[in-house]
């Protein structure tokens, strides 16, 4: 009797045994087969999206050529301004030979209301660089400017505003001898001001230099004195010594600043504020590009802007330590 029970257990083991081996077996089972379903769904997904995938042809406009127009008059200066072609976006153009976009042969004039100065081309054999000199901008005064390329002519007009006057300057450095110039500004109460800023480090510069995004508004500093600061911008006939300088950006000890603080026109501030968003869109594959708001108006065969400064001078010995 002893015997047949034991022998009742291990059989009760051996079908115990059996069960969890086959509910093993079974849920191997479903595993293998909620798998095999899940890659048979996920190659389904693959078929149909690539099934129904479609190859788009964007159909780009034919490119227009455009003129070009940098100009601009200040305070006791004459009406500069560069004329050229506009280049295609997807074409080739040869970047070390900037001349074959100059336009020559322009007829530029200027006028002040009273007086017309017709502008001369600094070198008739390239053109590019026009300048004026009989016509010397004041302030309170309105410019009218007319360029004409190939019997098109194209109209703007910028008014020398009331110079604006910044508390003082100083430097902050950034690091070692390196440093930025700042300023302090007490902005006048009246919304509807805008600027833009330069500099130039005498002995090293040949011109004064706006960096990137150096226009700004009153939008938010209406009546508000603040401190705020540049970086050194790029000398216009040097752009490559510039990104390959390791104090890019950057002012030094021992330099000898001259800031110009300048007060401009709504339309002015549009064009520069709008030139600076787009140039700043392009290496953002995820922001809409924002159109440029040239001062010629919606004329399709000009861009650019005509910009009359009224500016504010003052000059900075950035000290040794």
């Amino acid at each position: 009797m002893k015997k047949i029970k034991n022998i009742f257990k291990h059989c009760q083991c051996k079908n115990a045994t059996a069960k969890i081996v086959s509910r093993t077996i079974k849920s191997n089972s479903d595993h293998i087969f909620i798998r095999s379903v899940k890659k048979i769904v996920f190659v389904l997904i693959l078929l149909i999206t690539f099934s129904c995938r479609k190859d788009v042809k964007l159909n780009f406009p034919d490119y227009k050529q455009k003129v070009v127009v940098e100009a601009s008059i200040e305070t006791g200066g004459p009406a500069i301004v560069l004329l050229s072609w506009s280049v295609p976006y997807f074409g080739s153009f040869d970047f070390n030979t900037p001349e074959n976009a100059f336009i020559k042969g322009a007829f530029v004039t200027i006028s002040d209301g009273s007086v017309t100065d017709t502008l001369k081309e600094l070198d008739p054999t390239k053109g590019y660089v026009y300048v004026g000199f009989k016509l010397f901008g004041q302030q309170g005064k309105t410019y009218n400017l007319n360029v004409t390329v190939n019997g098109k002519t194209f109209t703007s007009a910028s008014t020398i505003l009331a110079p604006p006057k910044l508390d003082s300057l100083y430097f902050k450095g950034e690091k070692d001898s390196l440093g930025f110039i700042w300023q302090r500004f007490s902005e006048p109460k009246g919304l509807g001001d805008n600027y833009r800023w330069f500099a130039k480090r005498l002995t090293k510069d040949q011109f004064y230099a706006a960096p990137f995004g150096s226009a700004f508004d009153d939008k938010f500093i209406d009546g508000k004195t603040f401190d705020f600061a540049y970086d050194r911008g790029p000398q216009p006939n040097k752009i490559q010594e510039y990104r390959d300088d390791p104090e890019q950006g950057y002012f030094k000890r021992k330099d000898t600043v001259v800031v110009k603080f300048c007060k401009i026109g709504k339309a002015e501030y549009d064009f520069w504020n709008t030139y600076y968003e787009n140039k700043s869109s392009n290496s953002n594959p995820f922001s809409a590009p924002s159109n440029i708001k040239s001062t010629f108006g919606y004329n399709q065969d000009v861009f650019g802007a005509f910009v009359a400064y009224s500016p504010f001078f003052d000059t900075l010995i950035i000290p040794k330590k």
